[in-house]
């Protein structure tokens, strides 16, 4: 009798240590106001990429109302049986309170593409054409996890490639943005 009551006190004893490790604790939940949601993982329409891109963004200045992002952003773009890519960087000033945002911002895509040589011999080529895009536009992003949308205008400036095949240009984009913050 003695033994199955030590033996009872040992196992409750045990389960009231276990019980208070990290597994069963809950963490407190996450305050947005002194740790904000910074980072975004989105899909672009239009845009910088032009057609589509896959992007992260990471605002890396934080304040009230002014916040400074940088972005990288990747497009695979199928033609025929080669995948052309598209790659984007940008950097942002977003302004205003929480959520609703002005974004002003300047950045850079290169296009790889596969082309025809311009002397017409019939000869394809990989081709790097550079872009410098601007962008203009509103930005939704709250201050905890959630919901991430953006529209704007991207206008684009060009000079010629190397080639010589794309002359100098000017071109007004718009992309829209949805993803999420995190």
């Amino acid at each position: 009798m003695v033994r199955k009551l030590l033996s009872m006190v040992f196992f409750v004893i045990v389960l009231g240590v276990s019980a208070q490790t990290e597994d069963y604790v809950q963490k407190p939940p996450r305050d947005y106001s002194r740790n904000p949601a910074r980072n975004a993982a989105f899909i672009e329409l239009g845009g910088n990429a032009g057609l589509y891109s896959l992007n992260f963004d990471r605002i890396l200045f934080y304040r009230d109302r002014f916040k400074s992002s940088i972005r990288a952003g990747f497009a695979p773009l199928p033609h025929g049986h080669y995948f052309e890519q598209a790659y984007v960087l940008e950097s942002c000033f977003i302004l205003f309170k929480n959520p609703h945002h002005l974004e002003l911002g300047v950045g850079a895509t290169v296009q790889r593409r596969y082309n025809e040589k311009p002397d017409n011999s019939g000869d394809y080529a990989w081709e790097n054409i550079w872009y410098s895009v601007w962008r203009c536009g509103y930005r939704y992003q709250p201050r905890d996890e959630g919901f991430f949308f953006r529209a704007g205008l991207t206008p684009v400036f060009m000079s010629h490639d190397a080639l010589g095949s794309h002359p100098d240009y000017f071109q007004m984009w718009a992309g829209l943005s949805v993803g999420a913050s995190f």
